[in-house]
């Protein structure tokens, strides 16, 4: 940038030899050779990490497909197909053993519903008086409470927020002049979600009582019943009652029957038969048969029907992914070629020809896309060829075929198996429970608070063991349970041996360190240590070629260090660049003042030279 001539009139004392023209030109010479050549390289250092940043996003997506076909999980999907009478649907989750199944639904599981008479409005009062009466379901007992003022719709309010949510209460409009009744369900299905009624002829303490017939105000008949043996039976608040079994509607009078509530639906277990084999459960979805297999159960079969169903390796995605590591191959080898090229008629090199971490790419790549598995094969039994471009080539057709009817060839050549080795840290002697167990210890950087009293018997704040010293098992419980909910304590489980040791065990290769007070972990038969798991993946003749490019662009991978290099240059050179900008303007500011006092004393010599010019051509006029 020209230095600001408006500031003085430089040059006019030096005949316009010492100018801002001049001054311009010197320093523009000198941003030429020092300032441009920087701008040049920083210029070209952010081309290098733009491009290289499209080579590496290529490299990522090749590696994203290489993993899709290496990974356990694309081999380890399943299909379900089910033949018959669709009474039962199927889904398998991944890893599921290849398996047949017949199956036969004999019962599908049901609520308890009842719904009552008919109402006119969701407003009407339902009972005369102040009343209490009870629900019972899976063993427990609730009271509801309700007065004259009591409408059917508060009534149902009631029943759902007394009966922890077990029960369903809602109003529907069913139609007609009296549209409305009330419906009471049990919230899930199953033989044990049995809804029962009951009245309280005494209340343990303060309360309502109710009838045998207090429920005749939703329509609901009741037999009669009465206590026997002389005994008296009372609910879980000690209410003395009478259990109630609604009548069946044959029983009920003509007048009973015209707006008489009833049960639409019984509490029942599913039933089904499994490969020949009969089997009960309370729900209709059925997950904790075979472990990873979810059955629906949808319709009760007719005696000679049945539903068939294979679960079996499912290939869906795979020829798609082979497809997208062909493309994403070629991608890569297309920007390279250009990024790497030169055009010698032109003279123009590409960003990174010459560059040895870029040129270096398709040769590593190539070394195991030509390669040879162990068994002999290459990608070419599969498909997939290279042409003399180095581009790769997919014939659907081949790759298709060897899919779907030799897929353990394709399996065992494209995939690779993750491997654990877990370790086990086990305690060096019996824990002793004649005393309190109270302390910290730390479990991979979890501290869990351990505190079991001497005299601890689970259920119960007494000493109920031998000589006060509590219940040994229970103890031994409140230990595992300690730890095995311990928050953020994950892939680590905890047992006693058959010498009462603590045994500590680590899965998914995950390590066991163990910290904590030397004293407190003696108790327990530990000491301050750590055993190393390992996680390790082998086999698959892509595993290399993941591994190939895992050392390109992986955290310290060949690119990775390029990139980094990159930054490091161009932070470097945008610091040098500032350096020598602000030394060239101070360096052109400091010669600007000094060329203004320069000039001025030109300025002055010349004026005194012309008075001395003058004064000499005076004279010598003067003496003519």
């Amino acid at each position: 940038m020209a230095i600001n001539t408006e500031k003085s009139q430089l040059g006019l004392g030096s005949g316009n030899v010492l100018s801002w023209d001049t001054i311009d030109k010197l320093k523009e010479a000198d941003t030429k050779a020092l300032i441009k050549p920087l701008e040049k390289e920083i210029q070209s250092n952010l081309t290098k990490q733009k491009d290289l940043t499209a080579i590496t996003t290529l490299l990522n997506t090749f590696k994203s497909s290489v993993s899709n076909l290496t990974g356990d999980n694309t081999y380890l999907k399943r299909d379900t197909k089910a033949t018959g009478s669709g009474s039962v649907t199927v889904s398998a989750s991944t890893g599921v053993a290849e398996q047949t199944m017949n199956l036969s639904v004999k019962q599908l599981a049901s609520q308890d519903s009842f719904q009552s008479k008919t109402f006119g409005s969701r407003t009407d009062s339902v009972f005369s008086q102040d009343v209490s009466f009870g629900i019972s379901i899976g063993g427990k007992d609730y009271v509801i409470n309700a007065d004259s003022t009591t409408t059917l719709e508060q009534l149902a309010e009631k029943i759902n927020e007394s009966t922890d949510k077990k029960v369903q209460a809602k109003i529907l409009n069913v139609g007609g002049n009296e549209p409305y009744r009330l419906i009471i369900q049990s919230a899930e299905t199953g033989e044990a979600n049995k809804i029962e009624f009951y009245s309280i002829t005494k209340p343990a303490g303060s309360g309502n009582t109710s009838s045998d017939t207090t429920l005749e105000a939703l329509g609901f008949y009741f037999d009669k019943a009465s206590n026997t043996g002389g005994t008296t039976t009372k609910d879980s608040y000690g209410n003395e009652i009478n259990r109630l079994t609604l009548k069946d509607p044959s029983q009920l009078s003509n007048d009973q029957k015209k707006n008489a509530g009833t049960q639409i639906l019984k509490a029942q277990d599913a039933k089904f038969q499994y490969n020949g084999i009969d089997i009960t459960r309370s729900s209709n979805k059925v997950e904790d048969l075979i472990l990873g297999v979810s059955l629906t159960l949808n319709k009760v079969d007719k005696p000679d029907e049945n539903t068939n169903v294979s679960i079996t390796q499912s290939t869906e995605g795979i020829l798609e992914d082979l497809k997208s590591m062909v493309e994403s191959y070629n991608s890569i080898i297309n920007n390279i070629n250009e990024a790497t090229k030169y055009d010698s008629e032109n003279k123009i090199a590409g960003t990174f020809q010459g560059v040895r971490e870029i040129t270096s790419i398709v040769t590593e790549l190539n070394k195991t896309i030509n390669g040879l598995s162990k068994d002999g094969k290459s990608l070419a039994d599969f498909g997939v060829t290279l042409t003399k471009d180095g581009i790769l080539k997919l014939d659907s057709s081949v790759a298709s075929d060897m899919i779907n009817t030799k897929f353990s060839e394709f399996k065992n050549f494209f995939s690779s198996e993750t491997k654990f080795t877990n370790v086990t840290l086990k305690g060096d002697k019996k824990v002793e429970w004649n005393d309190e167990i109270k302390g910290k210890l730390t479990i991979n950087g979890v501290e869990i608070d351990i505190n079991i009293p001497k005299d601890y018997t689970a259920g119960s704040s007494s000493t109920s063991g031998t000589n006060g010293t509590g219940n040994e098992k229970d103890k031994k419980n409140a230990l595992l349970k300690a730890i095995a909910n311990a928050k953020n304590l994950s892939d680590v489980s905890v047992s006693f041996d058959k010498d009462g040791k603590l045994v500590i065990k680590g899965s998914g290769g995950t390590d066991i360190e163990i910290k904590g007070d030397k004293t407190f972990l003696e108790k327990l038969g530990l000491k301050e240590q750590k055993l190393d798991g390992k996680t390790e993946i082998v086999g698959g003749f892509f595993k290399e070629l993941n591994d190939t490019l895992t050392g390109l662009i992986g955290k310290n991978g060949t690119l990775t260090a390029y990139e980094k290099n990159l930054t490091s240059s161009q932070k470097s050179l945008t610091e040098t660049k500032e350096r020598r900008q602000k030394e060239l303007d101070t360096k052109y500011t400091q010669m600007a003042e000094k060329w203004v006092q320069y000039d001025s004393i030109i300025a002055k010599l010349e004026n005194q030279s012309k008075t001395v010019k003058s004064m000499i051509e005076a004279a010598a006029n003067a003496n003519k």
